[in-house]
């Protein structure tokens, strides 16, 4: 049996800033990548559960290590423009404001990205998997406010799923 978890994004937008890019460039990193995944899991892990013991976290994270497979739902690029004030501008001057992008996706609210690793983890550590998941609170940045779930069920893989090359 594989293992599939849920993301679902209920104010409808997802912001990730890919690795080596800077935000104003304007991309957003979709899917998730299963490093970002892995390290949400992490962080949930350092900041809501610290009283798991790291080596069930490293068991499942090593279970996990594998490329997964993805499901994505439609998303449609976006951003907001935002003037900021530097230095200059601090102290009274007129203009001075720096330029800042804020890209992301959207993404229905209603919509589920599922992540699909190939791995049959243990109901010890499908429960962890499980309260860890229902405990992350964004995935991205801190704006990507999202609510995940441990699939229960193996869902049928089609051609609407892919793997990254």
């Amino acid at each position: 049996m594989s293992t599939t978890v849920a993301f679902r994004f209920p104010l409808g937008r997802y912001h990730a800033t890919p690795w080596d890019r800077n935000v104003n460039e304007g991309a957003v990193e979709w899917p998730p990548s299963p490093w970002r995944i892995l390290r949400t899991l992490v962080a949930t892990w350092y900041t809501r559960w610290p009283e798991l013991p790291a080596p069930v976290l490293d068991g499942l994270l090593d279970a996990l290590g594998d490329p997964p497979a993805y499901r994505t739902p439609p998303a449609a690029p976006g951003h907001t423009r935002h003037y900021l004030p530097d230095l200059n501008h601090i102290r009274g001057e007129t203009g001075q404001t720096d330029l800042t992008l804020d890209p992301y996706l959207w993404v229905p609210r209603d919509a589920e990205l599922l992540v699909r690793w190939d791995a049959d983890l243990a109901e010890e550590q499908r429960e962890v998997l499980a309260k860890l998941v229902e405990l992350v609170p964004y995935l991205g940045r801190a704006e990507s406010v999202c609510e995940a779930r441990l699939v229960d069920a193996d869902p049928l893989v089609d051609a609407t799923w892919w793997r990254p090359s």
